[in-house]
């Protein structure tokens, strides 16, 4: 009825008095728009999301890093003496077993023997003016000064004497402890400066390392104790377990890298006595640590350059978050910053979500 209400009154004025198309127009408008208009006592609901929500979990990662290196003995060591002089004699040779004590090699006696002369001579001639001095200013003929420049002239030379005494005494090199010459840097005739080293020689702990450099990216992950195998080829490919011993505090300047030691456990049934310092090895370090959280590779709903953005629902609310981003899996990936334990993230229904809008979980939150 009220439609044609309407009508009928368009009809009566179009025969009453010319109207226009736009008036027309206008009336019928209203008319609809108050017809379907929806009462003021109707709520509107707003739309849900139906999402899927997923709980972090520790992620633990495995790290396998190759190296390769040379074994060297525990306790390596360089000897020298402890004054210059020319090397009279060396009494070991490469791969000979010594023990704490032996004398292994000596100085020529000649100028040493001269330097502590030398000294002796000085201090008997400073005492001999320390003692000039002293009657001096007895008689009041010299000044104090005269007699404290004696004696600190004394002093000097009974230090020099001491020190060349020390030299002569220890003109000889002796081995600190039970081990075995590694290699010999002089001969005898050569003049070798202060402790410029002449041998060098290994503990008798019987102990074996390797050392090598690996990749900055992984040194700075690995930790002491982390287990690791070594290989020797020279040895049939033998393989014995080995140990982060050491990680270097700096990268090498040269190389770049992060310096590693590993300390070799052969089992107590090998023959270690084959093993040479020097030998080239190789070996596999294996590290596992817990670093960041997992979650699935759906959740990911955007990539760039080790960040990630996802959507982790907040009081009902989808919230778009970066994240950082380690290793990504087919199925996992390792996310290791911008997301805590707690948070619920979408796992399916996250391509099609805003920032802000409305979800509700479809089957809970996974475990």
């Amino acid at each position: 009825m009220y439609t044609t209400h309407i009508v009928y009154n368009v009809y009566f004025m179009r025969l009453s008095k010319p109207v226009s198309v736009t008036a027309v127009s206008a009336l019928l408008l209203a008319a609809l728009s108050a017809c379907s208009a929806p009462p003021d006592d109707v709520a509107v609901t707003p739309s849900i999301t139906p999402v899927q929500l997923a709980q972090p979990v520790a992620a633990s990662t495995s790290l396998r890093v190759p190296a390769m290196g040379r074994l060297e003995r525990d306790e390596e060591s360089s000897l020298g003496f402890l004054a210059g002089g020319v090397v009279d004699r060396i009494l070991v040779d490469i791969g000979d077993r010594v023990s704490k004590g032996q004398v292994l090699a000596s100085q020529a006696p000649t100028a040493l023997d001269a330097a502590l002369a030398q000294a002796r001579e000085q201090e008997i001639q400073a005492r001999r003016d320390r003692d000039r001095a002293a009657e001096l200013l007895a008689k009041q003929l010299v000044a104090r000064q005269v007699l404290d420049d004696a004696d600190t002239r004394l002093q000097l030379a009974e230090a020099a004497r001491r020190s060349a005494t020390f030299a002569a005494d220890n003109a000889r090199i002796v081995a600190p402890t039970d081990g075995v010459i590694l290699r010999r840097l002089a001969e005898p005739g050569e003049v070798v400066g202060a402790g410029a080293p002449v041998l060098a020689m290994s503990g008798g702990s019987g102990g074996w390392r390797m050392k090598t450099i690996v990749a900055d990216r992984d040194g700075i992950r690995l930790l002491p104790g982390d287990r690791a195998t070594v290989r020797i080829d020279a040895l049939g490919g033998v393989e014995w377990p080995a140990r982060v011993d050491r990680v270097g505090g700096e990268a090498d300047l040269a190389s770049g890298g992060i310096a590693i030691e590993l300390v070799l456990e052969p089992p107590a049934s090998t023959d270690v006595e084959r093993l040479r310092s020097g030998l080239v090895a190789s070996a596999r370090i294996e590290s596992s640590q817990d670093s960041g959280l997992a979650i699935p590779t759906a959740a990911l709903v955007a990539v760039d350059e080790g960040r990630g953005r996802i959507f982790v629902v907040r009081d009902g609310t989808a919230v778009a978050t970066e994240v950082s981003l380690g290793e990504v899996g087919v199925e996992y990936v390792r996310v290791v910053g911008g997301l805590q334990p707690t948070d619920a993230v979408v796992v399916e229904g996250a391509a099609y979500l805003s920032d802000g809008e409305a979800v509700a979980a479809a089957a809970g939150v996974e475990e």
